[in-house]
């Protein structure tokens, strides 16, 4: 069963409380079962052709255990318990760079500015080749993460490999703390439009939003679009308190039932909000998941923002962490359910697993509800939301679709991140104001030819290449530049910005200024299904 340790919504036990076990009523029955299992690993030990390791046979049994309960129990190991808890808190020791698989090896896609790795020479488009003296190839994604953090202060050597030089360059690096910030980006998209990119909910996410909120209402912000697209979730309190920035009050986030007494909660915000209220709009895709989508419901179920987007995953579990073996290790277990305001759970059905881990299209269900199907809840002023898989937007907004020949260029060559990384100083100064002009599309052009790749087929998307182009110029040099650049030309943030009277009417019906109007639910659908349909003549703006 394939396990997805990034959706989860976390509650964290202390370890004294989870040191407490009291005795169960089965519990003669489970030590009869550590007999067996014992009795298992002696015999594999003892009589397999091949020397088995028994640590890999004790993991191996609790992934078996815990495949028998749901998709998101999970256990850590030493290594991935640290990992988890040093992404929760905003900060690790490391050596700064952004990494990932490109032409399937590990490679430095951006080093970060004035980090240890920066400081030391490594580039955009470095291939890591060796950490220490451990071969990547043999890694996997989580465990060259783990390799490259480690205590303040300590070394690492790691080895690259970079293109035009044939030995390998190895640096000396000495691990410092990196800040892993909750909030992606924030800027103003235009003059009075905020926009604040939410990665995940880890210790300090409230805060971090908190923050950029008033930061940008000081530079003249009166509208936000807050991004949750591609946020996998995290910590159960930061959903609360990110809530509480937008319906303060003392009203109900979001409850929990489990089997247990202490497992069945309500969670209510905060009574006052340190920012000003304004109209809200929320991006949401199936990226979306967890946390991500308490807040969501709780904005939908207060009338409090529209939601845009397409639906969100549909993860309704939570899941406590209990520390195990004095603390170096942990189990993430599933003991509750949640549920919006309104009561629905959106946790989706995984007895088939693969349909859960690649669900299809929503699309149908936004325009078409099958009526007899879908439960319908009211929000609080009366709109109906369904009860399925995931938030349900009240906008849908598909993403556009990439042309097979540019994604080709993308995914299966990774064209646009080997040509920057190639050529990162062949055109002046990278900035927001970068311009991939002529020069720039003739040596993308060469370059591509140069690896037998056909350009006949791009010849009628050129300002798609040029935008992709200009992405990963502004990725290698600045993460944040590029983003920016993106949502300001995203098709997603558009309509949001497009739907601010929307969301300005639903803000005053919060506040008990106005009703719901009988056809403005017909209105925003209305409104999704004109941007579905591009070649209609009729205006896209909200009626």
């Amino acid at each position: 069963m394939r396990k997805n340790h990034l959706l989860a919504l976390l509650i964290l036990i202390p370890a004294a409380t989870a040191l407490f076990k009291p005795k169960t009523p089965n519990q003669d029955t489970i030590f009869e079962s550590l007999d067996i299992l014992a009795e298992i690993m002696t015999t594999v030990q003892e009589n397999t052709p091949q020397k088995v390791n028994s640590q890999e046979l004790v993991e191996g049994a609790i992934g078996g255990l815990l495949e028998q309960l749901d998709p998101h129990s999970n256990y850590y190991n030493e290594d991935r318990f640290q990992t988890m808890k040093e992404d929760q808190k905003g900060s690790f020791y490391g050596v700064g760079i952004i990494v990932g698989f490109q032409n399937e090896q590990l490679t430095v896609i951006s080093p970060l500015e004035g980090a240890p790795a920066s400081t030391a020479g490594i580039r955009a488009g470095d291939v890591i080749s060796k950490i220490d003296q451990v071969i990547t190839k043999e890694l996997d994604f989580q465990d060259a993460i783990r390799l490259l953090r480690g205590e303040n202060g300590s070394k690492v050597e790691v080895t690259v490999l970079r293109q035009g030089i044939n030995e390998p360059i190895s640096f000396d690096i000495r691990r410092a703390e990196i800040p892993s910030e909750n909030v992606r980006a924030s800027f103003l998209l235009d003059e009075k439009t905020g926009y604040i990119a939410l990665r995940d909910f880890g210790e300090h996410a409230s805060a971090e939003v908190g923050e950029a909120i008033q930061t940008l209402q000081a530079r003249g912000m009166s509208q936000l679009i807050l991004d949750l697209r591609g946020n996998p979730g995290g910590l159960l309190p930061q959903a609360i308190q990110v809530s509480s920035l937008f319906i303060p009050g003392h009203k109900l986030v979001v409850s929990t039932k489990g089997r247990l007494q202490n497992s069945s909660q309500e969670y209510f915000s905060e009574k006052s909000s340190p920012v000003n209220q304004m109209p809200l709009t929320i991006l949401i895709d199936r990226g979306s998941a967890s946390a991500s989508e308490i807040v969501a419901g709780a904005i939908q179920d207060h009338d409090r923002g529209l939601i845009v987007g397409i639906n969100s995953w549909g993860k309704g579990l939570v899941q406590s962490v209990f520390p195990l073996s004095k603390g170096s290790k942990g189990l993430a277990l599933t003991t509750s359910r949640y549920y919006t305001p309104s009561g629905r759970n959106i946790q989706g059905n995984y007895e088939s697993l693969e349909a859960y881990y690649n669900p299809g299209s929503s699309e149908d269900l936004y325009f078409k509800p099958p009526e007899k199907e879908v439960i319908f809840k009211k929000t609080r002023h009366g709109r109906d939301v369904m009860e399925v898989r995931g938030i349900t937007p009240d906008v849908y907004i598909d993403y556009l679709k990439i042309p097979e020949p540019v994604q080709e260029l993308e995914f299966k060559h990774s064209a646009f991140f080997n040509f920057a990384a190639a050529h990162q100083e062949d055109f002046g100064k990278v900035d927001l104001d970068f311009q991939v002009d002529s020069r720039v599309m003739t040596s993308f052009m060469a370059f591509l030819e140069s690896r037998e790749i056909d350009t006949v087929p791009l010849a009628e998307h050129t300002e798609l290449l040029k935008l992709k182009i200009k992405y990963q110029y502004l990725y290698i040099e600045n993460p944040k530049w590029s983003w920016e650049y993106l949502m300001k030309n995203d098709h997603q943030v558009e309509a949001a910005m497009e739907l601010f009277d929307k969301a300005a009417e639903l803000l005053q019906v919060y506040n008990g200024s106005s009703e719901i109007r009988s056809g403005y639910s017909q209105e925003l659908k209305h409104y999704a299904l004109l941007k579905k349909d591009p070649a209609s003549t009729a205006s896209l703006q909200p009626k």
